[in-house]
């Protein structure tokens, strides 16, 4: 089975078919039009044969009409003969046939002599009959001979109308060829946009689609990068020291074995947490499904995270305090999809857990604005907070400050709450930990609105 056809072949394909059957309309009207015209024109060459001959003739005394030079008439390629209307053949020219050619009236008619169709025109000039005729298998060879020039005309023109088809096909598909050979060299990496063509403003829209392809392709294969130095940077640490640990516990015995075996469960903990966090950031970089889901309630979503996070909170027996200034900004639709909120929240919360002394305590505030539509979610923690300097670099990515993060958590916040419009900042709790604020502004009302 062949394979779809090029859109070169396709267009060829199409306009030849076309000009084919253009060009055979108008052959089949020209053979018709020149067989007419050639036809009329031989009629008119035998009428005027005879009326040449009919000039020939002149008066005697006695009145009655005779050539004016005796002989046979001199009439090239076209058989004549004079006869009376009584059918007695007075005169007739070389190759005229012995019977009769006259018609019984005078003009244009056709006759079967000897076997031979002859095409005959007949004048009546007083008591004499003229009569001119030629065969219909010279006017038969003529017309083939007519139509043989008019096809190799129609057919050398057909193949000119193609070959300037298929330059004009490939001129205009020349912009295509030079943006294929521009992609085929091109790599992913390359950040360069692609440029239309010359000649090729059509293709401009598709220009402008794949260079948004391209810049999704490249942010996707960036993202992979990040992710798997990612996955070597934070899970090297992790690995190294549960290999190490194990092997103490292998070597040794006793409380120094037990203590070992405790510290490779944490490592790996501390290693199935990172896998967590970079999957999530890497969920939430590269889902744009998210955006669609449908809405949920702030306080739903709180709830649902603190439930989470609940075995860890009773492990460091912490105690989450939860305020929010109005009722209504708990039961408000969260100010991004599901999905980022619950990432968000759950880093900021997972955080202020992680670094809050045991029997410490954790304070949620949830805040909204006059108008009801901003809204405000802010966390503070008793754990040794940061300085000035360290909340300054705590939102980049992969920076742990010297502590046992991952160095993501915050990153990963900080991701979200772009994407969603909104803000974060770190400040000094009152306690002497760290606040963190996430924040979503109403987008500006216009002026004289209600």
């Amino acid at each position: 089975m062949m394979g779809p056809a090029s859109l070169r072949g396709r267009l060829l394909l199409c306009m030849g078919l076309g000009l084919s059957v253009l060009w055979l309309v108008l052959a089949v009207w020209l053979h018709g039009e020149v067989r007419d015209r050639v036809a009329r024109v031989l009629d008119q060459r035998l009428a005027a044969s005879a009326r040449m001959v009919v000039s020939l003739l002149e008066s005697d005394a006695a009145g009655d009409l005779k050539l004016q030079k005796s002989g046979a008439l001199p009439l090239g390629g076209i058989a004549c003969e004079i006869s009376s209307l009584r059918g007695e053949v007075l005169a007739r020219s070389g190759g005229a046939p012995s019977a009769g050619l006259a018609l019984p009236e005078d003009g244009f008619g056709e006759q079967q002599v000897e076997g031979e169709t002859w095409r005959v025109f007949t004048v009546s000039e007083g008591e004499l009959r003229v009569t001119s005729a030629e065969r219909m298998a010279g006017r038969t060879a003529f017309m083939r001979q007519v139509a043989l020039v008019l096809l190799v005309a129609l057919g050398l023109g057909l193949l000119a109308s193609l070959a300037l088809v298929w330059w004009a096909v490939g001129r205009a598909l020349a912009p295509l060829a030079v943006l294929r050979a521009d992609l085929s060299r091109r790599r992913v990496t390359d950040e360069a946009p692609l440029s239309v063509p010359e000649g090729g403003v059509e293709l401009a829209p598709m220009v402008d689609t794949l260079n948004h392809w391209l810049g999704n392709a490249r942010d996707a294969l960036l993202r992979e990068r990040r992710l798997t130095d990612d996955l070597a940077h934070e899970l090297r640490t992790p690995l190294a020291a549960i290999r190490t640990q194990l092997q103490v516990a292998d070597m040794t015995d006793g409380e120094r074995a037990a203590h070992a075996r405790v510290q490779a469960r944490q490592a790996v903990l501390r290693l199935a947490n990172n896998l967590d966090q970079l999957l999530a950031l890497a969920r939430e970089e590269g889902a744009e499904s998210q955006r669609r889901e449908p809405p949920e309630a702030l306080g739903e979503l709180l709830a649902t995270v603190l439930e989470e996070l609940q075995p860890a909170s009773l492990e460091k027996r912490l105690t989450v305090h939860l305020h929010a200034d109005h009722d209504r900004a708990l039961r408000r639709a969260a100010p991004a999809g599901p999905g980022l909120m619950r990432i968000a929240l759950r880093n900021v919360l997972e955080n202020a857990v992680r670094h809050s002394p045991a029997g410490g305590e954790i304070g949620v505030r949830v805040e909204s604005g006059q108008n009801g539509e901003d809204i405000a979610v802010t966390v503070e923690d008793q754990g040794p907070g940061l300085a000035p300097d360290q909340r300054a670099r705590a939102l980049d990515r992969g920076w742990r400050g010297g502590g046992e993060g991952q160095g993501l958590g915050l990153a990963i916040v900080a991701s979200v709450m772009a994407r969603t419009g909104g803000a974060i900042a770190l400040d000094a709790a009152d306690s002497g930990g760290l606040r963190v604020t996430l924040r979503w502004l109403s987008s500006p009302r216009p002026a004289g609105s209600a």
